[in-house]
């Protein structure tokens, strides 16, 4: 009987709930304070990367469009100099800069991050900078190109809207792995691409190099998507910035394979076709002459004695029909030079060109993928303008037939390739250039700024913490025990 008892007695205590001692409730509250420390802390981190940091200078994109040339400047002109852009300057995505006067690139502004892929934009009427990337390694104005009305960069792969900031993917030729732009038309209407497979070929000193082994030129209207494929072309004679242009009305366009330049329509017709001389180039995107009668050729000449570095460039102007020289007044000879590239024409007639300067050491540019020995000129491995030989110091003149003015320099060589848009060109008109400040730029530091809340918020959880166990601690020491 009283075994059975007992037994009842422990089930139903069993069921009872257990006190809860002064301590333990102490605790409890402790343990909930701190929670809900952590709790604000976390809060606190929300708001200020939710709240602060987007009103912060530049944190939210401002994708709206910013305008045409035009709009931008009621007088375009080309500022006279450039310089090396802010290390963490705005980028085109975060903060859009509408229709630029140029574009330039180099491979020395910054160690860290590399430069190389970087393409520096200043914009038309007041000379702002902004960047953005490219996934390769490009030059301005040869593969990397501004559009006629600056509104628009055309990359391999990659077309970039300077007055939203956003990107678009070039579309794929023929089949072929990689999509490089070639030449605007005028209007910005219509872009000549050309796509291009390539393998690594041994060469005769055991090198492995990248060689393009087919080339597919095409044009891409904007507007409606269409591609037209034009032909295949000479994949050993793709020299960039000097291969396609097209005719002041965007009807035709000059293009050149091996020592061929054939014009053809937009829609594919072939309209002529002739044979130029060895060393002889399409001179550049500005190879029309304003009036569409005449196509420009340029010729490297490889002399002289007692010349520092011995290749001089000559300007011809030809028949776009056969191919025959036309009578026009010549343009001086320019010695000493890497390339020189025809952008366009100023109003007055003069040939505004980019002058690639070589290095002070430097030999003439040599490759040797023929068999009858090494030769000079356009089929340089890398390019032309590769940094090897060419000094960061491009510069952009006009010349006439009695000799030059200068247009554009960079400071501190931080120019080695550069596009101009057609209608600042067709202005006639330069003005001092506004360089970019030195330091930081302001996106790195607002990065900065945010990293710097966020600390302050951590540190302030952390120093939350240890200071709530301290005092709850002191509470226990000075609590009196109590016993049974």
């Amino acid at each position: 009987m009283t075994s059975r008892l007992t037994e009842a007695v422990r089930e139903s205590v069993a069921g009872v709930r257990s006190y809860v001692s002064y301590e333990g409730l102490v605790a409890e509250a402790g343990r909930r304070r701190r929670r809900a420390f952590v709790a604000a802390g976390v809060v606190l981190v929300l708001l200020l990367g939710v709240v602060v940091a987007p009103w912060l200078p530049g944190w939210r994109d401002e994708s709206g469009p910013v305008g045409t040339a035009v709009e931008a400047a009621g007088d375009l002109s080309l500022p006279d100099r450039a310089g090396t852009p802010q290390w963490g300057g705005w980028s085109v995505q975060r903060r859009p800069l509408g229709a630029a006067s140029m574009i330039f690139t180099a491979e020395n502004w910054w160690y860290e991050p590399p430069s190389m892929g970087t393409v520096a934009v200043v914009s038309a009427g007041t000379d702002d900078y902004r960047r953005f990337s490219s996934n390769w390694a490009v030059r301005a104005g040869e593969d990397a190109l501004l559009s006629g009305d600056g509104n628009l960069v055309a990359t391999p792969e990659q077309l970039t809207d300077l007055r939203t900031g956003k990107t678009y993917r070039l579309p794929a030729i023929g089949g072929a792995e990689d999509t490089f732009p070639v030449a605007w038309s005028r209007d910005g209407g219509r872009l000549a691409v050309v796509g291009l497979d390539g393998r690594y070929v041994r060469q005769r000193n055991g090198d492995e190099v990248y060689t393009l082994t087919r080339a597919v030129l095409a044009v891409w209207e904007l507007a409606t998507k269409r591609i037209t494929t034009v032909i295949g072309i000479d994949a050993r004679t793709v020299f960039h910035g000097w291969l396609a242009a097209f005719s002041p009305d965007g009807r035709f366009l000059a293009y050149q394979s091996g020592r061929t330049v054939a014009v053809v329509a937009v829609g594919g017709a072939v309209r002529s076709q002739f044979t130029v001389p060895e060393d002889t180039q399409l001179a550049g995107k500005g190879a029309w002459t304003p009036d569409g009668r005449g196509l420009t050729l340029v010729t490297q000449r490889r002399c002289c004695t007692g010349d520092a570095y011995p290749a001089r460039w000559q300007l011809r102007m030809v028949d776009p029909s056969t191919g025959a020289g036309l009578v026009t007044t010549p343009f001086a000879e320019q010695p000493g030079l890497v390339a020189l590239r025809l952008l366009g024409w100023a109003p007055d007639g003069a040939a505004v060109v980019a002058r690639y300067h070589p290095r002070t050491d430097a030999e003439v540019a040599r490759y040797y993928p023929r068999a009858d020995g090494e030769v000079v000129g356009f089929g340089v491995r890398d390019g032309i303008t590769y940094g090897g030989w060419t000094e960061y110091r491009t510069d952009v003149v006009a010349l006439t037939g009695n000799g030059l003015r200068v247009l554009l320099t960079g400071t501190g060589e931080q120019v080695h390739g550069v596009d101009i848009a057609d209608d600042v060109i067709a202005s006639g008109r330069t003005h001092p250039g506004k360089l970019p400040p030195d330091g930081m730029g302001p996106e790195y530091r607002m990065y900065l700024k945010i990293a710097g809340l966020v600390l302050v918020a951590v540190l302030l959880i952390i120093g939350i913490l240890p200071i709530s166990l301290i005092i709850y601690l002191r509470r226990s020491r000075r609590r009196p025990v109590r016993t049974a």
